[in-house]
């Protein structure tokens, strides 16, 4: 009699229930749990991205509304903001400006990486008729505020589509080899889509389609160069 052949058989068996063993409750509970947490974390920071967005996009159209007078202004110097012992530097423009004969003198809210403005230049401003000191530059402060408050409810957009995919995902009849390789390039598309939107709301459309088409050119060149050494 073959022992060899009935040891394996046994083996094999074994391991076959072994891996038909289900989760003990307690790993299973653990499990859920901590599946619950990362859902409500998700949340949490969807919605709170999502308020600081909308905002941000809100507080500026209300701007615009309230500085409903219009006057040309000019940049007279700017305001050097340092953080990190000096390593960020931002720069305000100082703006001066007249209302109904009266000369008014103010810094923007929004400031730049950059001096945007040459001193001396002439700007078009909106001023709150009821508190002239009230003022923006057109064109530059409420542009930069509902950037940054676009970026924030695309993060959350995209954060809160990733993840409604995600659970339905978990919910469907679909293998779960099939559901990790569906999940990755989900996961992996979402984070493109957020950095395309961010490049886009930051540097704008011509700045964000040449740098995102370099990049295309240099993995293509990468993929044809691998493949011409793999033929030698």
């Amino acid at each position: 009699m073959d022992t060899n052949g009935i040891d394996s058989g046994k083996e094999k068996r074994m391991g076959e229930q072994m891996e038909k063993v289900p989760d003990a409750p307690g790993q299973s509970s653990k499990k859920s749990a901590g599946s619950i947490a990362l859902i409500l974390f998700l949340v949490a920071f969807v919605l709170g991205f999502g308020a600081i967005g909308a905002g941000l996009c809100y507080s500026a159209h209300m701007r615009e509304e309230t500085c409903s007078g219009a006057a040309e202004g000019k940049v007279i110097k700017y305001r050097k903001n340092s953080s990190n012992r000096g390593r960020n530097r931002t720069y305000t423009p100082v703006v001066e400006y007249q209302v109904r004969n009266e000369i008014f003198t103010g810094e923007t809210n929004a400031s730049s990486s950059s001096r945007t403005f040459e001193i001396g230049e002439y700007v078009m401003i909106g001023y709150n008729p009821a508190n002239p000191e009230e003022f923006y530059i057109k064109g530059y402060d409420l542009n930069i505020s509902t950037r940054i408050g676009i970026v924030f409810l695309v993060i959350s957009g995209g954060i809160l589509a990733v993840l409604v995919i995600v659970l339905i995902l978990g919910k469907s009849k679909i293998s779960k080899e099939k559901k990790e390789k569906i999940e990755a390039g989900i996961i992996v598309g979402g984070i493109v889509f957020i950095i395309f939107a961010v490049f886009i709301a930051v540097a704008g459309l011509t700045l964000t389609l040449c740098a995102f088409g370099a990049m295309g050119l240099f993995a293509l060149y990468g993929h044809f160069h691998n493949k011409r050494m793999d033929h030698k």
